[in-house]
């Protein structure tokens, strides 16, 4: 029988700035931990990208939310998603809803990312 999948969690409105986020661990989230950003090359998970993930019958459900409205990369990022998440079993098809509330911000990077950041000498 396959691991039921949570739905995610977002860092609460006013979350210090310091304080790394952290996000759920199913199956779901780890296969999104595998699609890294095509500009960093650091995970959309670690970046805060997702910001819900959950299995509705045989359909991955994301709600996916990006650093800038005009992001170049977004249909590489979807295809990407897709393409990882039709691997896991039970997964038949990946509906992707972008939105803009919450709003990313530094905050939503997990410790990882920002460790990640940090190293590509980007300031968080």
């Amino acid at each position: 029988m396959a691991t039921p999948m949570r739905s995610g969690a977002t860092p609460p409105a006013g979350a210090a700035s310091s304080a790394a986020a952290e996000y759920p661990r199913d199956p779901l989230w780890d296969a999104l931990r595998d699609v890294p950003d095509p500009e960093l090359a650091i995970s959309l998970v670690d970046m805060g990208l997702i910001v819900s993930a959950r299995l509705d019958g045989d359909c991955a459900r994301i709600e996916l939310t990006y650093t800038a409205m005009g992001c170049p990369a977004m249909d590489m990022i979807q295809e990407d998603m897709h393409a990882r998440l039709l691997q896991l079993p039970g997964v038949a098809s990946v509906e992707i809803e972008t939105v803009w509330e919450p709003v990313w911000t530094k905050a939503r990077l997990t410790l990882e990312g920002r460790d990640a950041l940090l190293l590509s000498g980007v300031s968080v």
